[in-house]
This record gives structure tokens, sequence and C-alpha cells, in this order.
């Protein structure tokens, strides 16, 4: 009989979260330009309000670690005997980067409005002939589209193309392959927004290096795939349904024209901002991320197809963000608290001991810490805050520009190989097959290979 009643409470519950989270954003926005301290008391407590809210909708996983690591950050605060500011300054350590993971997907609302994803299924069925072509056209979409639209475009890509019959294998591997390579170089991504904002290193001296171990990855991989078909001789592994998109031909080739210019644009957009304000270059994309679909909606009279899509960004998408919000605000939290604490000298010790033995060994290590503790279910955000902030690459002998793609090679490899990771867990849940049979079982040679071609790079580099 409540039934309704009850379903009334959690959407009016979801709404105000979700409010709450947006207030939360345009108060960090604002914040960057007032410097008001009570302003940014103001920010904290708005984030703790969030975080506990989100804490009780979170997976067990992510919310026992988030509540340890709170609580463990309280702790370590209090027996250090800091004042409020270090607090405040604790809780909102991790938010620029909380806030780009928010808002970076609702640069997907131009594309789908403006049918960009009907004219990449064109393509791709139009390579149904060759699973090579297929695969490298599948990788290279999400290499492509994936600095822009994130997890989104595994996402979007797969509601676009699952009419199209290839097996899970397939999709698992060209998924992953395309994926595992934008965690690498993209500044719209978590991985690379966390460590160079630790390591206080500008996008433009790190993306040589990050693009260049991505593009070696993205052929390798597409090498290896090549590999496994010879060995391999599946039939049947790529039927096409019948049913294919009606879609004007002479459109096509302009639409992804248009669709590489978009990309082109807000990538070149992002870095002149930055070379232009000076501005972070999270802050940067978060604020791009609300600009480009707002204008392109009033600029090009599609208001009323936008509105929807926003909406339902606030309403669905939003609220559901739970698992990255109590991470990444208690990542933040601790990893500030750890900072001058008999724990953080060890780890610090630990890391020059073996950087002194050898460069390589500390590669593997890190390398191996980063991976193992990301397969257990530590997130990669927990592990690499831990880490990076007491890192020092002047002392291990080296620029910070090679700790920082050793860490996001580490953050690519954890995230195909764990079960409990958002990239396998997607992929997974898409496929509807185990995360172990995604990552281990079919990625695993591909691991195998980056993690000899990665720390050869690294090495040579370093």
């Amino acid at each position: 009989m409540h039934h309704p009643q009850v379903q009334n409470q959690v959407n009016s519950s979801f709404q105000m979260k979700s409010n709450l989270i947006l207030a939360m954003c345009f108060v960090y926005f604002v914040n960057f330009f007032v410097h008001s301290f009570n302003f940014q008391i103001f920010l904290a407590g708005l984030s703790v309000v969030v975080f506990l809210l989100s804490l009780q909708h979170s997976n067990s996983t992510p919310r026992i670690f988030s509540v340890l690591m709170f609580i463990s950050g309280i702790i370590f605060y209090i027996s250090k005997g800091v004042g409020l500011d270090d607090f405040v300054n604790g809780v909102t350590t991790n938010l620029p980067i909380l806030i780009l993971v928010m808002l970076v997907p609702l640069i997907s609302i131009p594309l789908k409005i403006g049918g960009y994803f009907n004219t990449v299924r064109f393509y791709l069925e139009k390579m149904m002939a060759s699973k090579k072509k297929l695969f490298g056209s599948i990788s290279l979409i999400i290499f492509l589209l994936g600095p822009v639209l994130n997890l989104g475009s595994i996402r979007v890509l797969h509601e676009t193309i699952k009419n199209i019959k290839l097996s899970p294998v397939f999709l698992a591997k060209s998924y992953l392959v395309g994926f595992s390579t934008v965690i690498l170089w993209s500044p719209y991504f978590a991985s690379v927004a966390l460590v160079l904002y630790y390591l206080k290193i500008p996008v433009l001296d790190y993306l040589p290096l990050g693009l260049s171990m991505a593009v070696i990855q993205l052929i390798a991989g597409n090498l290896l795939f090549g590999l496994y078909l010879k060995n391999k001789h599946h039939s049947g592994d790529l039927l096409k349904k019948a049913d294919t998109v009606e879609t004007n031909n002479l459109e096509q080739p302009m639409k992804i024209t248009q669709l590489l210019l978009i990309i082109l644009l807000l990538m070149g957009s992002i870095f002149l901002l930055e070379f232009l304000t000076k501005w972070p270059m999270m802050f940067l994309v978060s604020l791009m991320s609300i600009m480009y679909p707002l204008l392109w909606s009033l600029v090009k009279h599609k208001w009323r197809d936008a509105e929807q899509l926003f909406v339902n960004y606030k309403q669905v998408s939003l609220p559901r963000m739970n698992n990255e919000i109590v991470l990444f605000i208690s990542a933040g939290f601790f990893g500030k608290a750890l900072e001058g604490t008999i724990i953080a000298s060890w780890i610090k010790q630990f890391l020059n001991m073996v950087a002194s033995t050898s460069f390589l060994l500390f590669s593997l290590t890190v390398m191996g810490i980063i991976v193992i503790l990301s397969f257990i279910g530590i997130h990669q955000i927990v592990v690499v805050t831990a880490l990076v902030t007491q890192i020092e690459p002047s002392f291990i002998g080296t620029r910070p520009e090679v700790i920082a793609l050793l860490i996001m090679i580490s953050w690519s490899m954890g995230a195909v190989l764990s079960p409990v990771n958002p990239l396998n867990l997607l992929v997974s849940n898409s496929l509807k097959r185990s995360g172990l049979h995604v990552g281990f079982k079919w990625n695993g040679v591909y691991l195998l290979m980056m993690f000899i071609i990665g720390t050869t790079f690294v090495y040579v580099i370093h």
C-alpha cells in the first residue's frame, strides 16, 4: 500500500542530493574566484554533507574504505594538533578532481543530439567484413572519444553497436585496449588529473610522454589481436543482425569529420585557455564541461532537446555517482592527513630504499603495489594518493613526468585487471560476463605485454 509513498521519498531524497551536489559544484566555481576562508569553510561543510549522503548509497567496498580513510584522517589530524584550516583543506583537496569526474559526462549532450553516434555505427557496420579493421576502429573510436567522454565512451558505443552481433571476447578486447590507452594521457581523465595535480606537473610537459605511450599501447594491442585471430579461427564470431540504421550515406563523411573537429577543438581550447589564464587544468575542464553544451544548445537552437538530457543528467546520472564521491573526498582527506605522520615517513623511507637499489626495482615495486592492491579492491585513488604524496622524483634521480607515467601505466593495468574497478565493472556488466573473464582471461596477455612495454619505456626515458 505504501509503495508509491516510499518511491516518492526515494525520489525526493535523490533530488535533494543532486541539488546539493550541484550546489557544491557552484560554490567550488565561485570559491575559485573569491578566495575567502569563510567561503571555503562553507564549501567543506557542503562537501561533508554530500559525502555522508552518498555514503549510504555507495557499494560496500568503497563505503568501507571511505569510512576507514575518513576516520583515520580525523585521528591523524587530531594527533598532529592542527587547526580548522587544515581540516578544511583536507576535505576539499580532491574536490577539483571529483567535480571534473562529475561534470565531464555533460560534454556528450551535443554529441547525442547531433546524431554523431549513428555515424559511428554506420562506419562500424561498413567494417564488418574484416575483424582486424573492426577491432582497430572500435579501439580507435574509444581512444578518440574516451578523453572527452570518459567511461561514457564505452557506454555510448556499446548502446550504439549492441544490435550488431559481436562476440563478448571481441568486445572485451577492443573496449579495454581502447580505454586503457585513455587512462595514460587524457587531461579529462581522473588518473592524469590526480597525478599531475599532486606532482605539480603542467599538462603540456607530461603530454608528449603520455600520448607516445598511449599510441604505442594502441598499436601493440591491435597487433596482438591480429596474432590472436591467427591462432583462433572462430566461425560466427561476428554475426550480423539484419537491422541497420537508416542513415543518409552522403552525410556520413561530413559527420565523422565534424566529430573529429569537435574533439580537437575541445582539446585545443583547453590547452589554449590554460596557456592564457594560467588556471588549473582541472578547473578549466570542469568549466568547459558546463559551458560547451550550454553554448552549443543555445547557438544551435537545440535547447528543447538539450533540456531533457540536462534534466536526465541531474535526476539519474548525478545521484548515482556515490562511489566516486565517497572515494575522492575521503582519499584526499586521508592523503592530506597522512602528510608528516610516521606512516608517511615509513612509506617514503621504503620507496627511497628501493630506489637507491635500482630504478628498475623501484618501477616494479610501484607497479606491483598499485596493480595488486587495485586487484583486491582498493581503488587506485587511495593507493596512488598515499604513494604519490611521498615520492620525491629528485631524490629517486628522475623527472616528475617519468614518475607520473609509471603511475599511469600501473593505474591503467589495475583498471583492466580489477573486477571491482569501474572500467572492468562497466565492460563485464555490459557483456554479462564475470570481471575475471573480462580482465584476466581475455586480456591477460595484453596486460603482460603492456607491463613489458611500459617498464621498458619508463626505464629508457628515465
